[in-house]
């Protein structure tokens, strides 16, 4: 069996994973919305809007190891070198700086100095302690998934840390809320248990998957991983405030009932985002183990069915979501739905990062680290400056708006870049996929200009599209492996 054989094997497998993960991690969101209708708008903005800012602060910790092992371990067969070097390593220096950062946390809330982070002056010392409590975790389950992803086994971030901590964090939550009553720790606990319980599925999983792997050596990280991972964590702490300078700007300019709204639209269309991030722990180890001399010709093919697989489950969620925006903002309760053409715009913003953004998992991929630290600088200069601008002026909307920008620049910066260095990766396949997306944007103008359906009428046309997009996906699936490189 040829390399790129073994690729489509690969990607085929990985597909249907990927589809079972993502209709599995539909229930962290729809927990959220349970969330936001116990706790209220301003709780449930306030405990978005922290959430994220933990994530931030361990993808600072994290160092890009957690990517760097994606990039490293399907290396270490090619040079000869132990399998599962620089796992036990990542994992020290991992531990060691989200212990640093964790101590440094805590001294900011014990002295009352955490109140200089916009959206957490509300919040005691205690609960920002029990929240930052998560990073030591959070750490260790991104390094597990990583080596995962580059030992071809994406499944375990799929099915771990998307979808367990995800949805046990908020069902963690809401149980310690019926059980005490107590509105203000539940949500950080909650948290912190849906972490560790993923780290205790990792020790499980991971001797398994690297036989004789040391948790925790005293041997130093390789060089290379580490010369690649530090601009890559850099770059990822760049985008943690690049994808929440949306939420983060209406929470300053809008205050936390906005946030909370805002916040509902932005889990609803994740939903979509999530199907491309699944995907990327697929593309981003293929590219790395291709063999640079043909990789011209391997690329387009691995490429391409990815684009393909990811927007049709895409655009299959967001055909819903333009017929029924108000029925889905309403599992979270009335107060929610409004400014449903904001949930529109986050939509189409998704879709573009699925269809033109996996251009950055190429150039990962091909060890470009530095060039995507560059461009998610730019693009968080630009994403800051668009909300500054617009929300005040548009509101929601304004927000919306420059998340759509944002992805659109990065979009055609990063193809740009990979026609620089000679590879378009794009087949003539895709223009089916484009097809559906104009049909989705003119379904969505008429919607919200002159054309009314009534219920009815919304599901006879989902059930057609739905049809359409099925046998479109059961076809990519059902494509023959390419037998060999031209």
């Amino acid at each position: 069996m040829t390399s790129v054989e073994k690729d489509q094997k690969f990607l085929l497998k990985s597909s249907l994973l990927n589809t079972l993960g993502t209709v599995l991690k539909v229930s962290g969101p729809l927990l959220n919305f349970v969330v936001a209708r116990y706790f209220g708008k301003e709780a449930f903005g306030i405990y978005v809007s922290t959430q994220l800012w933990v994530a931030m602060m361990s993808r600072l910790a994290v160092l890009g190891l957690d990517k760097g092992l994606v990039w490293y371990v399907p290396q270490n067969k090619l040079n000869n070198r132990p399998y599962a070097e620089g796992i036990g390593e990542s994992l020290r220096l991992g531990f060691f700086f989200s212990m640093v950062v964790f101590a440094v946390i805590v001294m900011m809330a014990m002295t009352g100095s955490h109140t200089v982070f916009s959206g957490l002056e509300s919040l005691s010392s205690l609960e920002i302690i029990l929240y930052i409590a998560s990073i030591v975790p959070w750490v260790f389950n991104h390094i597990f998934a990583g080596a995962s992803e580059g030992n071809r086994k994406p499944q375990y971030r799929i099915f771990i840390n998307d979808f367990t901590v995800f949805t046990f964090a908020p069902l963690f939550a809401l149980a310690i809320l019926f059980v005490t009553g107590d509105k203000v720790y539940s949500l950080p606990i909650g948290l912190l248990a849906a972490n560790i319980l993923a780290v205790v599925s990792y020790l499980f999983i991971m001797p398994r998957q690297f036989p004789g792997l040391k948790f925790f050596t005293t041997a130093k990280i390789p060089k290379a991983l580490l010369s690649f991972s530090l601009p890559v964590g850099f770059s990822e702490f760049i985008v943690s405030f690049l994808i929440r300078a949306d939420l983060w700007m209406v929470l300053v300019l809008l205050g936390p009932e906005y946030a909370g709204v805002y916040a509902i639209m932005v889990t609803i269309s994740n939903a979509i985002r999530t199907v491309k991030i699944s995907f990327n722990s697929i593309l981003m180890p293929v590219v790395a183990g291709m063999d640079p001399k043909n990789m011209k010709q391997d690329l387009s093919h691995v490429y391409s069915y990815s684009v393909s697989m990811v927007t049709t489950i895409q655009l299959g969620v967001s055909f819903f979501l333009v017929l029924f925006p108000e029925e889905t903002m309403m599992i979270a309760g009335k107060s929610f739905v409004q400014n449903t053409e904001v949930l529109g715009l986050l939509m189409f913003a998704n879709l573009i990062d699925g269809g033109f953004c996996f251009a950055g998992n190429v150039l990962n991929g091909m060890g470009k680290s530095k060039f995507l630290l560059k461009l998610n600088i730019y693009s968080l200069i630009l994403a800051f400056s668009l909300n500054f601008f617009l929300i005040p002026k548009f509101g929601l909307v304004g927000a919306a708006m420059a998340t759509m920008s944002f992805r659109l620049f990065q979009g055609i910066w990063m193809n740009a870049e990979l026609v620089r260095l000679g590879y378009w990766p794009y087949r003539r396949g895709l223009l089916v996929q484009a097809a559906w997306a104009v049909a989705l944007l003119l379904l969505y103008i008429s919607l919200n200009s002159f054309l009314a359906l009534d219920l009815w009428m919304k599901i006879a046309l989902m059930t057609v599209v739905a049809v359409a997009l099925v046998y479109l996906l059961l076809k990519r699936l059902a494509e023959k492996p390419i037998k060999k490189s031209k």
